[in-house]
């Protein structure tokens, strides 16, 4: 256990964040860090947070396999293994089930670019994944195909998948998303939202790709290292 105490530790954290920012409950969500190239530590399946410890917290590798740990890997274990899959510089994965994002993912809609730091974090547009039986390849492959490039995506009916550079950036992506939603639901009561100019749009999504690149290149060099 001692090897990979540290991302443990992290990952505990952050699920224990999760839980205390009120982003999910009980033993709902799941939270992880790609360790290496073909590993992660994630949480276990169908635990209550707060009655885990450090040793609790799974490592896997992108097969499913326990490498150490005596729990079971989340039921979403492949949903995070696909979004690394696609997302080399992608190094954690939260998957939660927040009040307003829950709301929003049973209408089915996109929230069109309606703020600004939706644009500059998120990375625009949020897509809503088709709906697939948790724990699938299919709800894997439908999350890829919502999240692109961008930082979260809804899972209809579900809740929300955000991803980050690290476990406080995919974090900060669950927060935006949900901020994002309840302002969305707030200001459909009113009407339909007004969308940003198609020229701020376009200039903030350039911007969030320049800071995606430049984060990839960082956890390039350090893996380098």
């Amino acid at each position: 256990m001692s090897e990979w105490l540290e991302e443990r530790r992290r990952v505990l954290l952050t699920a224990q964040q999760l839980l205390e920012k009120r982003l999910t409950v009980g033993s709902s969500g799941n939270v992880s860090q790609r360790v290496g190239a073909e590993l992660l530590a994630i949480t276990p399946n169908r635990r209550y947070t707060e009655d885990l410890t450090p040793a609790d917290i799974v490592i896997a590798t992108f097969e499913g396999d326990v490498v150490d740990g005596d729990g079971i890997p989340s039921s979403e274990l492949m949903l995070h293994v696909g979004v690394y899959q696609a997302r080399p510089e992608v190094q954690a994965v939260i998957h939660a089930h927040p009040r307003y994002v829950s709301a929003v993912a049973m209408t089915g809609r996109p929230i069109p670019p309606i703020l600004e730091d939706q644009m500059i974090y998120l990375g625009g547009q949020i897509e809503v994944a088709a709906h697939a039986m948790s724990g699938s390849d299919e709800l894997a492959a439908a999350a890829v195909l919502a999240l692109g490039e961008r930082n979260a995506c809804l899972l209809a009916n579900h809740g929300a998948l955000a991803v980050g550079r690290d476990l406080r950036a995919a974090l900060y992506a669950c927060e935006y998303l949900e901020k994002l939603c309840l302002a969305f639901l707030w200001a459909s009561l009113l009407g339909d939202p007004d969308v940003l100019p198609p020229e701020v749009v376009e200039t903030e999504q350039a911007f969030f790709r320049m800071m995606q690149r430049t984060e990839s290149e960082l956890v390039g060099a350090r893996i380098r290292r």
